[in-house]
């Protein structure tokens, strides 16, 4: 979709100029070489997945029981992760980790590739591995295997030009077995604060009634000076209303989703904050919903010690259930 926001883009002694400026920046990340970037993605709106992001990241990332984590880092490029958590449910357990950051630079948070991966003694193991090939293109391989057997991969696509990005998806295919998911979407900067766009979902399995489902969506983001409000519509009756709004310099963030479905006829909505106290070094995450759901998770950063401290708690009023965690984190 052509760009109708009236803005001209920005002529080619400003692209220069900015490129330059970029490049004899000194690079975040060391033993990195930064890469050709001939295109201006400053008003590209993003991936459609993340649309509601900020949103979600308000979610206190809540556990149970205790947990403690261990960071080495091996070089500039390689670290390893030992996990142990301690509690009643399916993750109790040992975990070793491995994340590795490639030398490719194209921002001073951005660095490519990236390698990601988890493994635990039951057979459980995730990975992960991304790549941008150009300034445009950009590809992301998951995998997941349970048991000692594949459960599942997925494989996807970012194409962004300026004023638009689309991302193609093909998860746990099978020619053999008919079965597979392939999923096709399309974000356009519209105005400077309207974002646009749609997903076309495709499932293709023989216990599905007709064997195959098509599924789509439409989603759209409108951004204010603090704030911004996102939508997501399914003609099948699904819809996401999500705000979320921070003041510039503010330590407070707020954010609201409201979620419906009229064939479940089910609804539910979702506050959530986080609260950074930058000179105690503690960061606060809370949630309540309307299906009587509180928790909340206080992360405290022992400086100078590489060491986080955290609390974890959450109670469920429907089911009369609450849980409390206590986790150190080393590195």
């Amino acid at each position: 979709m052509a760009n109708v926001s009236g803005n001209a883009p920005s002529n080619e002694t400003n692209k220069s100029s900015k490129i330059d400026e970029q490049q004899s920046a000194q690079p975040a990340f060391p033993n990195t070489r930064w890469m050709n970037v001939t295109t201006d993605l400053s008003r590209n709106p993003g991936i459609f997945e993340d649309v509601f992001k900020k949103i979600k990241d308000l979610l206190p990332p809540s556990f149970e029981g205790a947990k403690l984590s261990v960071t080495k880092m091996l070089s500039s490029h390689f670290q390893v992760s030992h996990s142990m958590t301690l509690s009643s449910g399916s993750n109790s357990g040992y975990k070793f980790g491995a994340n590795y950051l490639g030398t490719q630079l194209y921002s001073q948070s951005e660095v490519f590739p990236v390698i990601l991966g988890d493994v635990d003694p039951n057979g459980n193991a995730n990975a992960q591995i991304i790549h941008q090939w150009s300034d445009k293109l950009r590809t992301r391989i998951l995998a997941q295997v349970q048991s000692f057997k594949m459960a599942g991969y997925q494989l996807s696509m970012d194409y962004r030009t300026q004023f638009t990005t689309t991302t193609v998806t093909l998860a746990n295919v099978d020619l053999f077995s008919s079965s597979g998911i392939a999923v096709l979407q399309h974000l356009t900067r519209v105005t400077k604060n309207l974002d646009i766009g749609a997903e076309l979902l495709y499932q293709s399995n023989p216990m599905i009634p007709g064997g195959h489902i098509g599924i789509t969506s439409f989603v759209s983001r409108y951004r204010g000076l603090d704030w911004f409000t996102a939508l997501k519509l399914s003609p099948a009756g699904v819809f996401n209303v999500g705000y979320f709004h921070q003041k510039s310099n503010s330590p407070l963030q707020l954010g609201v989703e409201f979620e419906a479905s009229l064939a479940a006829k089910e609804t539910s909505a979702t506050f959530s904050y986080q609260y950074d106290l930058t000179k105690a070094n503690t960061t606060f995450r809370g949630m309540l919903d309307t299906n009587g759901l509180v928790s909340a998770v206080i992360e405290k950063r022992l400086a100078p010690l590489p060491f986080t401290f955290m609390l974890s708690s959450s109670l469920n009023h429907a089911k009369s259930a609450y849980r409390f965690g206590i986790g150190l984190l080393i590195g």
